[in-house]
């Protein structure tokens, strides 16, 4: 382990962000300061590209794009469970992620949970993706989400076959550590050693945050457990879980149900490392995950 991953680890282990994370979910929109939330998207510069933000169902959505034309679309799926907005960094960030793969890049600030829930933000995404088809074609967009904008980004592909309007399917997706409820005993018993290890989360705080981003309603069992989702139509895809956190305890089980869905899957695990490891690729042992997601969704 190098030098700044222990140091890491010591401040978070010093910070007990497992211990807030595991805070009420009204609390945790405190912390956050949820309800007074606003998007905040910075100004953007680049001469290689335009810069424009649209509204779907009443919410910004961030485009970047090439001025030469580019040969397909990224959606940017930010995580935060629900309780904040991408930072201005994660906008910045967009212009090197449409640099390096070579697609046009877009970035939704989906509902937050005050006064919104999880069907909001999937009807979003939804209405944003039907969008995209006019503009693209379905094997040129591809998804990219982290965190619970995993989560999303997996349920979403639920949304459609479920919704029954035959829309084609992204030709890729990548997510990394999408977050999930656990479902079977297996899950469980791995999770129980997953919680030990975790910087972030702990199996208290992964109830909270969904019962949390779920309002109080009820919601299909494709946006609470993604090893239950129906991925039927989607050709390929890549997860990405960090070895010691504990929605790993679900990796196995999600990629068996996606190939039951006749979906080829491609699996990283990173041993030793954390919560979205690869999209945020802190220390030296992240780079090579980083790197494995660039390539994955560059254009050809």
């Amino acid at each position: 382990m190098s030098a700044k991953y222990k140091a890491i680890k010591s401040i978070i282990a010093l910070i007990n962000i497992q211990r807030i994370m595991a805070q009420p979910y009204d609390h945790l929109q405190r912390t956050f300061k949820t309800a007074a939330a606003q998007p905040h998207i910075p100004k953007l510069s680049d001469p290689g590209f335009d810069f424009s933000v649209l509204k779907v169902n009443g919410f910004p959505v961030l485009a970047v794009k090439h001025k030469a034309p580019a040969k397909g679309v990224c959606v940017f799926v930010a995580g935060g469970g629900m309780l904040k907005y991408p930072k201005p960094s994660q906008a910045r960030e967009m212009i090197t992620y449409a640099k390096k793969l070579g697609r046009d890049m877009i970035l939704p600030y989906y509902p937050l949970c005050h006064g919104h829930n999880l069907y909001d933000v999937y009807d979003m995404l939804y209405e944003l993706y039907r969008e995209l088809l006019t503009k693209y074609p379905a094997e040129e967009i591809a998804f990219l989400g982290g965190s619970s904008g995993g989560n999303h980004t997996l349920g979403l592909i639920s949304h459609i076959n479920a919704k029954k309007e035959k829309l084609p399917m992204p030709g890729k997706v990548y997510v990394s550590s999408p977050g999930t409820m656990l479902y079977s005993d297996e899950e469980m018993q791995r999770a129980e050693r997953l919680d030990k290890t975790d910087l972030v989360m702990s199996r208290k705080a992964l109830e909270t945050i969904f019962d949390g981003m779920s309002a109080g309603k009820e919601v299909p069992e494709y946006m609470r457990y993604l090893q239950k989702g129906d991925y039927t139509g989607l050709q390929e895809i890549y997860l990405c879980f960090g070895g010691d956190e504990l929605f790993s305890a679900a990796a196995s089980s999600l990629k068996k149900r996606m190939e039951e869905c006749g979906v080829k899957v491609t699996l990283e695990i990173g041993e030793g490392l954390y919560h979205c490891y690869s999209t945020m690729p802190f220390v030296p042992e992240a780079k090579q995950g980083y790197e494995n997601m660039i390539q994955y969704l560059k254009t050809s």
